[in-house]
């Protein structure tokens, strides 16, 4: 029988130490922030079956979530397998080896998506090799942010009133999660989430990134934009001198993340005096002390001899070069919002333009595919999916990001058009684009989706009729269409079953679930 308090052994180091820095200014100091929320998956995938006394957590993580799940799965007689890559501390790995953790490191990017991919790639294949493993998937996972509750609850016993609440952003759970609870009691919470240039969380262009804990090139599904009022986003070098700070200011000795929120925190409660100001610092400092602590290792970071910049510069969109510290009006809207916002400005006179034609077209339903471009945001804008669905798709916003990004990449994407009305919209890859899942003979259904007001027409399987036309006519050496669907999307496999596609047995991970492989034989149709 589930015992909940053998589960909860850990609890007392869960929560942080509330530090009151100025008139004002609290900081929620946490040993290990991630212990929360990793607890409270587990506890719940116990709960409902998904992990078995004894059994196997199968996870990828570079950072905290995996030391996390190291200390847990020691307490509870668990095994831990953990996918990771270059960017995993010497000091933490050796950690986790000693306490009985399967590490293995991936360094070969995946093709067009990176290293994060790669590692999901593999992740997969313990998932299917490891029976009964459970896989607990911080990014998507909806326990990630509701166990940041019993966080919220400390933060009003302790602080009382709540006027702003700042913190990192990287799975979304913590600032999302918090503000979510809070607001409950304090609507007008003012939100403000710290991000990193060439992370795509908030739409910045994708580049490398050098802080673990923040951003990155995926937007994870925890992350709900519309809780933030206000984004920043801080250098490295910005981050690890407001470090250095709070460790000689408040003997608080955290790491980077914590510094960037400590640095944004302090600006804003003196741009706002009277107002209580809460930011979250999610670790110590202990694995840094190696590079973020040492002086020589400093001196080799770009910008950390330059002069400390004291307030942030006011952009106008986030999509703009950043060379430091920043800031964005967010005002709680979506990222498809904000993103359509400056692209159609930036369109100019080429905002209402008509898309290019593609060579396809069903003439029985008046139906077309229409090149889809970085400057056609506002014609998929109606394009919204029933709450269920939006989980196992990218929204537009995303789509919009990579063709900013990703000109030169072998990916196509299109829009479903019957007559002058769009309905739809998907991506085909190819060539470097593949996914890992997929042979060099094939091409890749991405990003599909059919608006909610046109679903149940027969409109996902013309879209599907097209991208096959599309292939046979302007790629006549494919002879295969392949898409991966998540395993708990029933509706869009029953689609692609029924428009012809059949199982594969591959299975594949993305950043927000397990996903069966199917695939069409073009000639065949």
């Amino acid at each position: 029988m589930f015992n909940r308090s053998a589960m909860r052994k850990l609890e007392d180091f869960e929560l942080p130490r509330i530090v009151r820095l100025s008139d004002g200014l609290f900081g929620a100091s946490f040993f290990l922030m991630k212990l929360l929320p990793a607890r409270f998956m587990l506890e719940r995938a116990v709960e409902h079956g998904l992990l078995k006394s004894g059994g196997t957590i199968c996870e990828s993580s570079s950072g905290t979530f995996g030391l996390a799940l190291a200390m847990l799965a020691v307490q509870y007689g668990y095994k831990l397998v953990l996918v990771s890559d270059w960017s995993l501390d010497r000091h933490l790995q050796k950690r986790l080896i000693e306490l009985g953790t399967h590490v293995e490191i991936v360094d070969q990017p995946a093709a067009g998506r990176g290293l994060q991919q790669t590692r999901l790639d593999r992740l997969a294949e313990y998932l299917k090799e490891i029976p009964n493993s459970f896989w607990p998937a911080q990014y998507s996972n909806k326990d990630n942010p509701l166990a940041y509750g019993k966080f919220a609850e400390m933060l009003v016993e302790r602080v009382g009133r709540i006027d702003c609440l700042i913190g990192p952003v990287g799975s979304g759970g913590s600032m999302c999660g918090t503000t979510n609870f809070l607001r409950v009691v304090f609507p007008e919470l003012h939100a403000v989430g710290v991000d990193t240039p060439n992370s795509i969380l908030f739409g910045q262009p994708a580049g490398n990134t050098t802080v673990s804990g923040l951003g990155g090139g995926i937007i994870p599904r925890n992350v709900d934009h519309r809780q933030f009022d206000e984004i920043h986003w801080l250098t490295a070098a910005e981050m690890f001198r407001s470090t250095h700070r709070l460790h000689q200011a408040h003997g608080l000795f955290m790491g980077p993340t914590s510094g960037a929120a400590y640095k944004v925190a302090g600006w804003w409660s003196r741009t706002n005096p009277g107002k209580n100001v809460v930011a979250i610092f999610p670790d110590e400092g202990h694995r840094y002390v190696e590079t973020v602590y040492d002086e020589n290792w400093l001196s080799s970071v770009p910008g950390w001899s330059t002069s400390i910049v004291e307030e942030p510069m006011v952009i106008e969109t986030p999509g703009m070069e950043l060379k430091g510290w920043s800031t964005y009006r967010w005002r709680r809207r979506t990222l498809a919002e904000v993103v359509s916002g400056f692209t159609d400005r930036s369109c100019g006179s080429n905002s209402a333009r008509e898309c290019a034609t593609a060579s396809c077209s069903d003439e029985r339903r008046g139906a077309t595919l229409k090149v889809l471009t970085h400057f056609d945001t506002a014609m998929v804008a109606h394009l919204e999916l029933e709450p269920e669905q939006e989980e196992f798709v990218d929204a537009p916003a995303v789509v919009f990001e990579k063709l900013r990004n990703s000109t030169s990449r072998p990916e196509h994407a299109f829009l479903v058009a019957i007559g002058e009305e769009v309905v739809g919209l998907f991506a085909l890859c190819e060539k470097a684009a593949l996914p890992a899942w997929a042979p060099s003979s094939a091409i890749t259904l991405h990003n599909f989706r059919i608006g909610r007001s046109y679903q149940g027409k027969g409109y996902g399987k013309l879209a599907i009729r097209l991208a096959a036309q599309w292939i046979l006519k302007n790629r006549p050496c494919i002879n295969r269409l392949m898409v991966a669907v998540d395993v708990r999307n029933v509706a869009a496999r029953q689609l692609c079953v029924s428009s012809g596609f059949l199982a594969t047995g591959v299975v594949s991970c993305g950043p927000v679930g397990i996903h069966n492989v199917l695939s069409i034989q073009l000639a065949e149709r």
